[in-house]
């Protein structure tokens, strides 16, 4: 999927930024800067492997759960940011991060919640003789959702 992006992509960004010399200078100030191809390595790696990690916390505890991993990181690095970097905090940035919190902590918490069937008996102790024209439902004991 990602190279497929990749192949898509390429040739929509190459052709204008040929036209536009950004290649060409691009390509002088690597030049001047050999130290610029190690860091564009680095950076493709570290891209590969973060975007092979969320794919694989997509593939094993699924979408709702990696969108909140993601949005929960993305908290802390907000925050972090405010307390390394000295910014002014306001009222929106508390409240963001407020509610960030209580929908990972409702996630959480009813992630565990199963519904509870009961078996549907009736008074007679018979099953099939209803008030809904005596098709009585049964639930499973064990449901398969």
């Amino acid at each position: 999927m990602l190279f497929c992006s990749t192949v898509v992509g390429l040739p929509l960004l190459i052709p204008p930024m040929v036209l536009t010399g950004e290649v060409l200078e691009a390509w002088n100030s690597c030049s001047e800067h050999l130290y610029v191809y190690g860091v564009l390595v680095f950076e493709a790696m570290a891209t590969f492997i973060g975007q092979v990690s969320v794919l694989s916390l997509i593939a094993i505890f699924g979408a709702a759960t990696t969108a909140m991993v993601t949005t929960a990181r993305k908290a802390v690095t907000l925050l972090l940011s405010y307390i390394i970097f000295t910014k002014p905090w306001t009222q929106q940035h508390g409240t963001g991060l407020i509610l960030i919190a209580i929908g990972i902590t409702l996630k959480l918490l009813l992630v565990d919640v199963k519904p509870v069937y009961k078996k549907v008996s009736s008074a007679n102790g018979r099953s099939g003789s209803s008030s809904n024209g005596g098709h009585e439902i049964e639930e499973e004991e064990n449901p398969m959702v």
